[in-house]
């Protein structure tokens, strides 16, 4: 019986952090124990029943009809914004998959890693104990979200990689100099919008955009680190010719957008409604 009695307040000591003090700039609200579950599911669920289309919606005209110098070459549909990108920076500096490798070291390992940890400690003067962790987890929703939102584009726009219609892929199996992909995965038909930028903006968005609503004084750095990261995150994308310019630059939106939007909804005195939200002064 004295071992149930005290549940409650274990309950409390255990969940006390997520409860924000008057003077906090951010608070968590009872939403949030659905929004990150449910946008983990979904995402879970699309992988599992492998929803990628069988063909490219957004082809970008045929395929090897975009080689310089090769017989009958040139853009087709493809933008001249794109196509010079394209041009210019693939295969520069790093081999293809060298620089798909580092782009998802930096995408999955070093961004969370730096914004998890901004979230923690760049609280402002005016935080309450658990300000961090309460920061930490507006971070990872807005990742949730951004992803739900990238997925749901790239299953609705399935269009082709640029190592498809350029003709560097390999058909079934990769080279031996691990410079190209495989044309046959259903990956090679998800290329807008890309989901490493919108990962990277979303993560580093959403932790200067904490920062700087709590007043910390390491929201300016935040915000350069998070830009520098999406540029070179974005840049890496296309060396690796995984994406064009407008892949790269439409996740970017995306994460930028849940990265500013998610903080914005949780601090003091908004109010989350069916017709909307407002604030309370």
């Amino acid at each position: 019986m004295l071992l149930i009695a005290a549940l409650p307040a274990r309950a409390d000591g255990w969940l006390g952090w997520t409860e924000a003090r008057p003077a906090d700039a951010l608070s968590l609200r009872s939403a949030d124990l659905v929004i990150a579950p449910a946008a983990l599911l979904l995402l879970g669920g699309s992988q599992l029943v492998h929803l990628a289309p069988a063909h490219c919606r957004l082809c970008d005209g045929a395929d090897d009809s975009g080689l310089p110098g090769s017989a009958g070459a040139g853009r087709g549909s493809l933008n001249g914004v794109d196509a010079f990108f394209h041009d210019a920076l693939t295969g520069t500096v790093l081999s293809r998959k060298t620089a798909d490798t580092t782009s998802t070291v930096l995408a999955f390992g070093v961004t969370p890693a730096f914004a998890l940890g901004a979230a923690w400690f760049a609280t402002g003067p005016h935080a309450s104990p658990g300000a961090g962790a309460r920061a930490a987890v507006i971070v990872l929703e807005s990742l949730a979200v951004s992803r739900v939102a990238t997925e749901v584009l790239k299953l609705g726009f399935a269009r082709k990689r640029p190592f498809v219609r350029y003709g560097t892929g390999t058909n079934g199996a990769t080279a031996s100099t691990g410079s190209t992909y495989d044309v046959n995965d259903d990956d090679s038909r998800l290329g807008f919008v890309s989901g490493h930028a919108s990962a990277v903006a979303a993560l580093g968005v959403s932790a200067a955009m904490c920062a700087s609503l709590q007043d910390s004084q390491a929201a300016p750095a935040l915000w350069t680190g998070a830009s520098a990261l999406v540029v070179l995150t974005g840049t890496l994308r296309m060396v690796a010719e995984k994406h064009y310019f407008t892949d790269v630059l439409a996740g970017a939106v995306v994460g930028a957008g849940t990265g500013v939007l998610l903080p914005l909804l949780h601090r003091q005195g908004v109010q989350v409604t069916p017709n909307g939200f407002s604030y309370v002064f």
